[in-house]
């Protein structure tokens, strides 16, 4: 059973974003709340979440944000752990399931409400869609929650060991694609198993990955990924990345041998 928690409504959001817009973080700090009176919960589908598991998670993010530098602006390498440490938090401890996790407005109530302290540090005067909920694969705690939710292995004694293999501009073009790769769990999960091994030799990693995800994109229209078996699946992508780094290999204009290889 899902735990169902707070959907701050568009036009209340919105005017808390620009109030907070002018605020400093300490005066975030103390204007952080457990409820607000725009915020609703869904009638059905679980069980409300209680003001005292609320506060439980507004704590353990402040831990992790402060030993991240809270409130200082801090390293941009300890943003990076922070929002690795967070993800799995949020995963292991929101007792979401993927359809109360794609509800836009409780990740609106998260950032603008219990935690607009640490969402407004991490994303200093940030535009609406890292906090309003508009677009989850940039919010500040939505798009963390989704990373974990699709990289996190089932049987894993480290489930989350895969969470480092892509920074946050690279598992944005995964994630943008949902329709048709980030809707896929067990494809997102194979394309990250298998990229550390991937040559791209002189060619920037990003615009590798970007070419494997159109690849895949093209053969999902004749191709079932949730139907293959994992090794199927493996040889799938590890087709994929080979041509798409082979062909970049070779386009290059420092390109040596005209080798494909992982």
């Amino acid at each position: 059973m899902s735990v169902l928690y707070p959907r701050l409504l568009g036009d209340a959001a919105k005017r808390l974003h620009q109030e907070h817009l002018q605020s400093s973080i300490t005066e975030l700090n103390a204007r952080h709340a457990l409820r607000h009176p725009a915020a609703v919960f869904a009638a059905t589908g679980g069980r409300r979440i209680t003001q005292e598991e609320l506060q439980q998670l507004r704590d353990d993010v402040l831990e992790v944000a402060r030993r991240a530098g809270f409130p200082d602006e801090g390293r941009r390498q300890d943003r990076v752990s922070f929002d690795l440490e967070v993800a799995r938090l949020l995963h292991e401890r929101c007792g979401l399931v993927a359809g109360e996790a794609a509800v836009r407005p409780i990740w609106a109530f998260l950032a603008l409400v219990l935690l607009p302290d640490v969402s407004y540090w991490r994303y200093p005067r940030p535009p609406g869609d890292r906090v309003l909920g508009t677009d989850i694969t940039r919010h500040v705690w939505g798009r963390l929650w989704w990373r974990a939710h699709l990289l996190a292995l089932p049987r894993e004694y480290d489930r989350y060991q895969l969470l480092e293999t892509f920074g946050e501009a690279a598992f944005d073009q995964i994630f943008a694609r949902r329709r048709s790769i980030g809707g896929s769990r067990a494809l997102v999960r194979t394309i990250a198993e298998i990229w550390p091994a991937v040559d791209h030799g002189r060619v920037p990693e990003r615009e590798v990955l970007i070419d494997v995800l159109k690849r895949l994109s093209r053969w999902g229209a004749v191709v079932e990924f949730e139907s293959l078996d994992d090794d199927e699946l493996r040889r799938q992508v590890l087709d994929a990345a080979i041509e798409s780094a082979a062909r970049l290999r070779a386009q290059a204009p420092s390109a040596g041998p005209r080798h494909a290889g992982v």
